[in-house]
């Protein structure tokens, strides 16, 4: 499909008629100049609060403003992918667990170069394509939009998926601002359906000090999304950032039309295809790594086979890593970009190696409770006491100044939940001080070991 206009996470650099390299998002030189404006009569702000059910990487990705559809896969891979791609990854959306996805926007107004004409320099390397492409790009940056991002995921684990869909019939929706009654929705279903809870949030904008402490309480969450909106009520200019940018091709500036972009539309082409195929391949790479690390939970009858399963993990994998490969070389040689299947045939692979294998069915749970971890010493203390109960151990490090010592601040069910065998549980730990050896007391100790280490006459 040919290039448009693309919308991207903002990148330090970015700034209007800079010129951008898609494949990467990587900022260039300033290759457009035009003055750049708002829309006339639309000062107000745009707001959009929603809380919805996600089943895939993709699904995440798309609400964070990074679908590759919507980007052309600008930064989905190479050393410019936003804090927005590493936040996705880490929330390990899986098929067999109710997420649920609290996303808030706020955007203020959108400038853009209305007229954009290539600049004095850019028109002069116009005639030397490459190195016109080495100082500018492809694109330019045209637009930016001031505002806020809020994305918190909520992580429910449930008895069964007739619970999710009840949980999730009962949450979602959209709402211009949390009222306590939506809160107490998320408290009633914990209780209900017994369901073990983790929570997480990314924002971009909004006060400094949103953070959560307690990783089990969804209404934390909630009150740090209503704090990040009345933020932008009360001092709109202090708490809003650049968020998101469009990227326009330079062919549409006024001057000399820069190099063909066939070959460029191609490599995107190939981009797009692999940013999806890399969510669809984290997605089984999450559920089977959860069910691995979880056997006790599961029945492994019926054809399922844990080697099998282990096999599968292994295979998916090495077609990650072949899908990364294939985005490399439409990177580093667009000429060369190819679909990822016969990027592996021109490598001497094969894609897709991996398939699901049958999957176990999930027991029926054996309840047991949390136990009390309030005096471990360490975090191998805490594990411990939780496996001999048949629970498993989840570190979190707060948020806040290292102690001296180790130290349980949460527990997340906390001690005395019943919960099913076999859960997560959060451990909410102090951050330990890194100890700094002063340098002369580094140096005698150099000299020590050289004295130990010297061989003797």
């Amino acid at each position: 499909m040919a290039i448009g206009q693309v919308t991207v996470p903002y990148l330090p650099g970015y700034d209007f008629g800079v010129g951008a390299e898609l494949a990467t998002g990587s900022p260039m030189g300033k290759a457009v100049i035009g003055e750049a404006t708002p829309v006339e009569r639309t000062a107000g702000a745009t707001i959009n609060f929603e809380v919805q059910r996600i089943q895939s990487t993709e699904e995440l990705e798309r609400s964070l403003g990074i679908d590759a559809e919507a980007s052309y896969g600008s930064g989905s891979f190479g050393p410019n992918m936003s804090a927005r791609f590493s936040y996705a990854k880490k929330t390990k959306v899986r098929s067999n667990s109710l997420f649920m996805l609290v996303t808030m926007r706020v955007e203020l107004g959108f400038l853009s170069i209305d007229a954009p004409v290539l600049s004095p320099e850019a028109q002069a390397l116009v005639s030397s394509p490459s190195d016109f492409k080495a100082r500018y790009g492809n694109m330019f940056v045209r637009g930016i939009g001031r505002g806020g991002l809020f994305v918190g995921t909520i992580r429910m684990e449930t008895q069964s998926s007739e619970a999710s869909q009840e949980i999730s019939a009962a949450l979602e929706g959209s709402y211009g601002l949390f009222e306590a009654s939506v809160a107490s929705k998320f408290t009633e279903a914990q209780e209900k359906f017994k369901a073990s809870t983790f929570i997480n949030m990314y924002h971009e904008g909004g006060p400094i000090d949103l953070q959560i402490t307690k990783f089990d309480d969804p209404k934390q969450l909630l009150d740090n999304a209503n704090r990040f909106l009345e933020s932008f009520k009360t001092d709109p200019d202090k708490y809003a950032v650049p968020y998101f940018v469009t990227l326009a091709p330079i062919a549409i500036a006024e001057g000399p039309v820069p190099p063909n972009s066939a070959d460029l539309e191609h490599a995107q082409d190939v981009l797009v295809a692999c940013s999806k195929a890399r969510s669809r391949n984290l997605d089984k790479v999450n559920l089977l790594e959860y069910i691995q690390d979880n056997q006790s939970r599961f029945d492994f009858t019926g054809g399922a086979d844990p080697n099998a399963l282990r096999k599968a993990l292994e295979d998916y994998q090495v077609d990650l890593e072949l899908v990364a490969s294939c985005a490399r070389t439409a990177i580093s040689s667009p000429t060369k970009a190819a679909f990822p299947k016969i990027h592996a045939a021109n490598v001497g692979e094969i894609y897709p190696m991996a398939e699901l294998p049958v999957l176990p069915l999930p027991k029926a749970a054996k309840m047991v409770t949390v136990p009390d971890l309030g005096a471990c010493k360490n975090t191998d203390e805490c594990t411990k006491a939780l496996a001999d109960v048949g629970l498993i151990a989840e570190q979190v490090h707060a948020s806040m100044e290292p102690g001296d010592s180790f130290k349980v601040l949460n527990v997340s069910p906390p001690a005395g939940t019943s919960v099913p065998e076999g859960c997560v549980v959060h451990i909410v730990t102090l951050p330990a001080k890194v100890v700094v050896t002063p340098p002369d007391q580094f140096a005698n100790m150099i000299i020590g070991y050289a004295h130990v280490l010297q061989p003797a006459q």
